[in-house]
């Protein structure tokens, strides 16, 4: 068996990457759950240890169970929480997902009554995201006009490595530099790390880690000293550019006057460029319209990543970029029909009207992320906890505090395919999904083109074993619970709520699949798979500016709100907010784009960790897949191992040598990893990959490698939106202890 890409997929053309062709492991993966378990021990298992009374962690600690008796038992307890009025003691924890599942179970939070649904989309995409909500009114990624656009600027971006964006880039680039239809836009790659991305890129500029915000307000500065800006666009259709006052009499500053501090020569100390490097840089966007800027979304997950996001929104928005040829897009949504609204009964609008936990002490913007979430529900456990492709003991930052939240609920239930870390240890009952080749859902891409698309996903293989589709078991529970969740979904399975949602496609009569009738189209949107319009309407400001003011925003009345909340909660002035959470400077700083500093380097810890994604990186780390653990990173590196990437005088500061086996440590995990020197990144840092050092998840994934996410400390959080740092925790790097070497040696 073997993948192939759906040819008349706009997005990817036929094309796939390594983690679709690696698709049948999973389908075939030999430590795939083949039934529901019920757990047998008790919860709360030590790493590498045993659960009382002896009993080993994994398998042993469950026993087979029929689909009738897990969903009676999760039937049961949704019940109670219904009948005694507390429906908000049910968590729903989902993963990366978009489109059908993720709205399935927005809707059934929604109906039974409970505000506690976290989700690790807004969390992974949260800084670029939240820039796009609080500046332009739509909580989306933009997408991007890459065949029309003359010059990028890619700060940090993964555009070769694990971005979703990865084939429609690298296919425009390719069409673009051999002489097909496109521009040959021109790339400069602004990174720590000579990647992937910036080995294909015109130019690599070498920057300090944690300066993005920081060189895109340098670069904003020179647009506007030299008014090199798009005028009209800033006359027209923002505010917050000029100094302010409000509707209250209160004075804001404006972006104007905030970027008088980022002169050249500040912003050149900061990021260990020249000042005539950034100047350049600044006339080259200006000079090569149409241009963009775009960050790598997981290289903002740092401490002051909302600002700095901001701030590359605001460079685009100087630069005339938003909606414009060669630009930035708002995602274009299908024509789908629109579900019935859901109607909460008394029992969910009680429910509902509580605030999601942890929003209560202190509110962060956006919503509660999983970051959030992990000290929300330790300090308050549900008595219901639902996991959909969420393994965050394994996933996460500060995983003790999400152990310790599910050991204290009082039922988990996973739908995990395969025995991950969170399954293995907290789960109370494991209800196995289908995997994607399976089962019937959409394919919901991230944006990319920014175009209208639906795609389809559907069974190409009967199913395997005794597990079920987990929007079918969502739809079966919620038909078993009373008419207020039952009456929410109409439908007897997934496919039928697809089909439902395909009848506003099919009367839009637009796109590429078009018919008279409404079975011929049905046949042909699933032959086809993918239905797509390539219609775009630029300048749609009325459609993509959907902030209070209907403008683009430099100064966000969303996050000003949002402040003045916060102040509200905390009981003090909001003049006082920002030396409550331990910034310095006035409160219009935290409404403006900005730069905030990674966290000093420690004494005892001098360098700065960088977890990356690998390309091979699939949701749940793909470790589970051989396929994709015999890909090297590079050509001639190894596999089925960690490697620490340093620069070498890094290492020779520390008295280490290439291919040395040492101990990683930060202030709060240790890992053994192998080092691996290269002249590809800045000097102080430590790049590790994410998605290997599992303790479960199979045979394959089991046992080898490091878990680079024990390392991150999440002492730091953005201010704002309350996200944990992924980059930047203080670590060293030092020798084996002799005993540990001479295991090492055996091994």
């Amino acid at each position: 068996m073997r993948v192939e890409g759906n040819s008349t997929c706009p997005i990817n053309r036929g094309g796939v990457g390594p983690r679709g062709l690696a698709a049948p492991q999973v389908l075939y993966d030999p430590d795939r759950l083949r039934t529901p378990l019920k757990r047998v021990a008790p919860k709360g298992v030590a790493l590498g240890g045993v659960a009382p009374g002896g009993i080993k962690r994994g398998l042993e600690a469950f026993e087979p169970a029929t689909w009738e008796e897990a969903n009676a038992a999760l039937i049961d307890s949704l019940a109670i929480l219904r009948e005694e009025n507390r429906p908000e003691d049910l968590a729903i924890i989902c993963g990366r997902e978009r489109g059908l599942m993720l709205d399935l179970f927005k809707r059934f939070a929604t109906a039974f009554g409970t505000p506690n649904i976290f989700d690790g989309l807004s969390t992974a995409n949260a800084p670029v995201a939240l820039a796009a909500l609080a500046q332009q009114g739509v909580a989306e990624i933009p997408a991007y006009d890459w065949k029309r656009a003359n010059f990028i600027l890619s700060l940090g971006s993964g555009l070769l490595e694990s971005s979703c964006q990865l084939l429609a880039f690298a296919r425009t680039k390719s069409e673009a530099r051999g002489g097909g239809a496109g521009v040959r836009a021109r790339i400069l790659h602004a990174s720590p790390v000579r990647s992937t991305t910036a080995q294909n890129a015109d130019e690599w500029m070498p920057i300090k880690p944690g300066t993005y915000g920081a060189l895109a307000l340098g670069l904003a500065q020179v647009l506007v000293s030299e008014d090199l800006y798009d005028a009209d666009f800033v006359e027209q259709h923002t505010q917050g550019f000029e100094d302010w006052t409000d509707g209250d009499g209160r004075s804001h500053q404006g972006l104007k006057s905030h970027l008088e501090s980022f002169t050249p020569e500040r912003v050149a100390k900061i990021c260990g460029l020249t000042p005539e490097r950034i100047t350049a840089t600044a006339r080259s966007l200006a000079a090569s319209r149409p241009s963009f800027v775009l960050a790598g979304q997981e290289e903002l997950l740092a401490a002051g990543g909302l600002s700095a996001a901001m701030a590359v929104h605001s460079l685009n928005a100087l630069l005339g970029a938003l909606e414009r040829p060669g630009g930035l897009r708002t995602q274009l949504p299908a024509p789908i029909s629109p579900w019935p609204e859901v109607e909460p009964d008394e029992v969910a609008t009680a429910g509902l009207s509580n605030p999601q936990r942890g929003q209560e002490r202190r509110p962060t913007f956006g919503g509660s992320s999983l970051d959030a979430a992990a000290a929300a529900l330790a300090d308050a456990p549900p008595a219901v906890a639902l996991l959909y492709y969420s393994n965050p003991i394994y996933s996460r930052a500060q995983p003790e505090r999400w152990r310790r939240a599910l050991e204290q609920t009082g039922m988990v239930v996973s739908f995990s395919p395969f025995l991950d870390e969170t399954a293995a240890e907290c789960a109370d009952w494991i209800l196995p999904d289908d995997t994607w080749l399976e089962r019937w859902e959409d394919g919901a891409p991230s944006p990319i083109l920014g175009t209208a698309g639906f795609g389809l996903r559907q069974p190409v293989v009967e199913r395997l074993y005794d597990t079920r589709a987990s929007g079918d078991v969502l739809i079966e529970v919620a038909h078993a619970l009373d008419e207020g969740v039952a009456d929410a979904f109409p439908w007897k399975d997934t496919k039928s709520a697809l089909k439902k949602q395909l009848v506003g496609i099919y009367k839009a009569k637009r796109g590429s699949i078009v018919e008279k009738k409404g079975s011929t189209f049905l046949k042909r949107a699933f032959s086809e798979a993918f239905w797509f319009d390539e219609t775009y309407v630029d300048e749609d400001f009325e459609r993509t500016l959907a902030t209070e003011s209907g403008r683009f925003e430099f100064f966000s009345s969303a996050l000003w709100r949002h402040v003045q909340a916060q102040a509200t909660a905390l009981g003090i002035e909001v003049d006082d907010v920002p030396a409550a959470l331990g910034l310095e400077g006035p409160v219009d700083r935290l409404c403006l784009p900005d730069h905030r500093p990674i966290p000093a380097r420690q004494r005892d810890y001098p360098l700065l960790l960088f977890p990356y994604r690998p390309s091979t990186y699939a949701e749940g780390s793909g470790a589970n897949q051989p396929w994709l653990n015999e890909l090297p990173a590079w050509v001639g590196r190894e596999t089925w191992t960690s490697e620490a990437e340093v620069n070498p005088g890094t290492a020779r500061e520390a008295g280490l040598k290439n291919g040395q086996m040492v101990a990683l440590e930060s202030p709060v995990g240790r890992a053994v990893v192998k080092l691996r020197l290269t002249t590809s990144i800045l000097p102080g840092i430590v790049r590790l990959a994410r998605g290997a050092g599992h303790r479960q998840l199979g045979r394959y994934a089991r046992g080898w490698g490091a878990n680079v996410m024990e390392l991150v400390s999440g002492a730091h959080a953005d201010p704002l939106a309350g996200i944990v740092a992924l980059h930047g925790t203080p670590v060293r790097l030092g020798p084996l202890a002799p005993d540990e070497a001479q295991q090492e040696d055996r091994g």
